[in-house]
């Protein structure tokens, strides 16, 4: 009928496994799943958009927008050259494939050939039981949409576990230790197991990368485990599913992981705000009253430093704000980089922010002022108003200490 596009071409440019990704993706319940379609010009071999296209001699005909001639999107027109009908939706399913290909390689790269060795709890740093416990809930999280028939949810959990927290953050915790062979095996481990996990977690969806990327795992670490060692089968296509419940849950582990994750997005911000690339390693500095979040960030002060690339961190209720310090305030933490202002462009954007508050003053005081505002408004209007002034005066006067501030300290 000339309104779906062949499958048998998806697979040729982007890959099966790119395909039932993106099925799976979008595959939300008892909608219709609707693509934005394309056809290949056999002109120019470039992609043409069949919703902006003009229709050639039939509905089924279009004009290549680039040579001005007419193809055939049926191929059923002896005289018009037919043209191949896709979707540039399913470069988002190859953008992922290639991002499992990458990460995996260059995590068993770093794990070599590792023999097992049974573990202890005792023997895990708190990564280690982080990334456990965020595996069991993502293995709970997956097999519970699957349960549901919800695979554009079970594909999205088992995405965020494998891209967030085992690539952004797993993987960059463990470099230092992966440089130093006491601590090494360990990570190796774990990461083994990790790894395991997310090839299973992912077979459903893209079958054949997924079984390519288990053989070379089983090839370099055939026996996976934690306490005891996984059952070892050749082909993922006949791995059980993984079991959560080999994995503790540690809820108030995971809550202090999410607050340094918080701190050092603090920092990171802060650093892309005043163009600090990311080679080079500023002071830092946690004003935090003593309590479980000066406990939690000055157990994981090391991952703090080494994640934000900082060359010394000080954490305390008696910090101070160093010289040309850029500042951010992430929960009950007030965090200072140390020599990254510019002072002169910093007292011109405060100078800006200045004027702006000081004329939403101006403008609030006069309507205040105004008696015919004050007795005829809803008393809860006119309280929302007094809030603003009491609030803009607090940030102009905030304002004006830091640009004495700045002005000293030049």
């Amino acid at each position: 009928k000339g309104n779906g596009v062949d499958p048998v071409d998806i697979i040729e440019k982007y890959g099966t496994d790119a395909m039932r990704y993106v099925l799976c993706e979008m595959q939300t319940g008892t909608q219709d799943i609707r693509l934005p379609v394309q056809a290949i010009s056999p002109f120019t071999g470039e992609l043409v958009d069949l919703a902006k296209a003009k229709h050639g001699r039939s509905i089924f005909t279009y004009i290549c927008p680039e040579s001005g001639k007419e193809f055939d999107v049926l191929g059923t027109m002896k005289d018009v050259p037919a043209a191949k009908v896709t979707s540039d939706r399913f470069e988002v399913g190859r953008g992922f494939c290639n991002k499992l290909w990458n990460a995996v390689r260059f995590a068993l790269m770093n794990l070599g050939e590792h023999p097992f060795t049974p573990l202890r709890p005792e023997d895990l740093a708190p990564e280690d039981r982080w990334i456990l416990s965020r595996l069991g809930g993502a293995v709970r999280g997956v097999t519970r949409a699957l349960e549901e028939y919800n695979p554009s949810a079970a594909i999205g959990l088992a995405r965020k576990f494998f891209w967030g927290d085992l690539c952004d953050w797993y993987l960059e915790m463990i470099k230092p230790r992966m440089k130093d062979e006491a601590q090494a095996p360990v990570a190796r481990s774990v990461l083994a197991v990790a790894i395991d996990r997310v090839l299973r977690l992912f077979h459903p969806f893209i079958p054949f990368i997924t079984e390519a990327l288990w053989e070379r795992l089983s090839a370099q670490v055939p026996v996976r485990g934690i306490e005891g060692p996984l059952p070892a089968v050749d082909l993922l296509i006949t791995a059980n599913w993984p079991d959560s419940s080999r994995y503790k849950g540690e809820p108030q582990l995971e809550a202090e992981m999410e607050l340094m994750q918080s701190v050092i997005h603090g920092i990171r911000d802060l650093r892309w705000k005043y163009e600090v690339p990311p080679s080079q390693k500023v002071e830092g500095r946690i004003k935090v009253r003593q309590g479980a979040t000066a406990e939690t960030l000055t157990r994981l002060e090391a991952h703090v430093r080494n994640l934000a690339a900082l060359s010394v961190l000080e954490i305390g209720g008696g910090v101070t704000r160093p010289a040309l310090a850029a500042t951010a305030v992430v929960g009950e933490c007030e965090i200072f980089l140390a020599g990254v202002l510019d002072p002169v462009r910093e007292k011109e954007r405060m100078d800006k922010q200045l004027a702006k508050l000081r004329k939403q003053l101006e403008t609030t005081e006069k309507k205040l002022a105004n008696e015919n505002f004050v007795s005829r408004a809803k008393p809860e209007v006119v309280q929302v108003e007094r809030d603003r002034l009491a609030e803009m005066q607090g940030q102009i006067a905030l304002l004006e200490e830091n640009v004495q501030r700045l002005t000293e300290e030049e």
